[in-house]
């Protein structure tokens, strides 16, 4: 399958049958491209962001219902006394205490060494913290969406924000070890293993966490350490949609993957948060402490991931962890040998801080008016912008660098990924251009899967 989906050309198959299925399931989705990015930014700006940011209200009021409702608009004040709404929150708090008992025992099973079957620790985990984030959905019905905000926002002033990153913050740690490295076991073709090292966040208590998966049956040819897009909380979920769950798209092709938690998300998400929030919500100073604690930890599970398989080791990143790969790709080769990543593969990835600023996604949760509300000029990001840029040069090989961007995309802008693939000089036959947005895309990566199975191969062949 070399060479489908690239530029723009459909993959030749081998078979009719596969070619008919696969062309017109294709063929079909792609002519819903247009429409998916407006779609479904528009529902998550009147549905998920105003009901995701009750719920984190909800969860960091320590059962005062009275000083949450308070902050509330006035029509949603005389909906929170009835007793539907006052029903939703108590079944989202009683979610809540449930979710912090599975996650707890789930640590002892999985770490602390506690009798009982992992793979159960984890699927009774993942049902009670699934139920506390569908909690969210009863509760903002109940109060009612309109008025209610999208974002805490919590931006410091430019006078007020400390200066930005310098490339040291993108250096690996000076220890590359991990802390925890939990019982193997095994879900369907694959097996598991929960990892844990210490956070570079700095924020008190924070645990960097990362699971690993390889296939049942089958040498390893490779490991890719894997991150996801904001607010994509895959170690929440009962079952992850399948566009989103490299640990089976990866396997397929023979690869280990550690798949990484990133930080303000899921097992890592603070009491006052939603998933992904804290990235914008003090924008642009967390958005660059959060991209380079990743890079930092991306440099600990690379590391233990060559250690544990003696093979190539590669960095995939999609949208905002795409960010983080990139400065990986760029800053790493000041890095230990040990923690360089020997290829790398990016989804929906842009070069530019102010191209995400002005994108779709950001527009419609407000941040260009949130950063001018704090005071911060389109001067006083660009700075930021230079400092969050993947460098001139990448530090691994571009022959080894796999893109894939969306013609419609308007949230990462498919310019500026067109832009850093031309700059970091990216061979032909690793650039994918697919038809579709942001949100689209990755269900089309999985509908042809070649980009995956060229990163495969040209991950495997760097051991050679």
């Amino acid at each position: 399958m070399a060479g489908a989906c690239r530029l723009g050309r459909e993959p030749a198959y081998e078979g009719m049958a596969e070619f008919n299925f696969q062309r017109l399931l294709a063929r079909g989705f792609d002519l819903l491209g247009p429409g998916v990015d407006p779609f479904l930014v528009a529902l998550l700006r009147r549905m998920h962001f105003p009901a995701a940011r009750l719920w984190a209200a909800a969860n960091a009021s320590a059962g005062d219902y009275a000083a949450l409702t308070a902050g509330l608009p006035e029509a949603a004040q005389k909906r929170a006394e009835g007793a539907l709404a006052k029903r939703a929150y108590e079944i989202l708090s009683g979610a809540r205490e449930a979710a912090a008992e599975a996650t707890d025992a789930w640590r002892e099973t999985a770490f602390g060494g506690a009798d009982g079957d992992p793979a159960s620790a984890e699927r009774t985990r993942r049902r009670a913290a699934s139920a506390h984030l569908a909690a969210q959905a009863p509760f903002a019905a109940a109060i009612g969406r309109r008025g209610l905000p999208l974002v805490d926002w919590s931006m410091l002033s430019p006078g007020a924000a400390p200066p930005p990153p310098a490339a040291a913050a993108f250096a690996a740690p000076l220890e590359l070890g991990i802390t925890g490295a939990g019982a193997v076991y095994r879900e369907g073709d694959l097996m598991r293993q929960w990892l844990s090292a210490p956070a570079e966040t700095g924020a008190a208590g924070d645990v960097a966490y990362a699971r690993a998966s390889w296939p049942v049956e089958g040498d390893v040819r490779g490991v890719v350490v894997a991150g996801s897009g904001v607010g994509v909380e895959w170690d929440l979920y009962i079952r992850m949609r399948e566009d989103f769950d490299f640990a089976a798209t990866f396997s397929k092709h023979g690869l280990a993957v550690v798949e990484m938690v990133s930080p303000g998300h899921g097992l890592r998400v603070a009491a006052n948060r939603y998933g992904g929030e804290a990235f914008f919500a003090g924008a642009p100073t967390s958005s660059a402490a959060m991209l380079a604690a990743q890079c930092r930890e991306t440099a600990r599970w690379l590391a233990w991931s060559r250690q544990r398989w003696a093979r190539p080791v590669g960095v995939f990143g999609i949208s905002m962890s795409s960010f983080a790969a990139q400065l990986v790709l760029g800053h790493s080769g000041a890095w230990p040998d040990a923690a360089r990543p020997d290829a790398g593969f990016l989804i929906a990835h842009s070069g530019d801080l102010l191209g995400v600023v002005n994108g779709r996604l950001a527009k419609a949760l407000g941040i260009r008016e949130a950063l001018a509300s704090a005071g911060w000029a389109e001067q006083d990001l660009l700075p930021w912008r230079e400092a969050l840029a993947p460098p001139a040069e990448p530090a691994v090989s571009p022959d080894r660098i796999v893109s894939v961007i969306g013609r419609l995309d308007r949230v990462t802008p498919y310019v500026d990924g067109r832009a850093l693939a031309q700059s970091w000089r990216l061979p032909q036959k690793n650039r994918f251009r697919l038809p579709h947005g942001h949100m689209g895309l990755p269900t089309r990566v999985r509908m042809h899967d070649a980009p995956t199975e060229h990163f495969a191969d040209v991950l495997a062949a760097a051991g050679r």
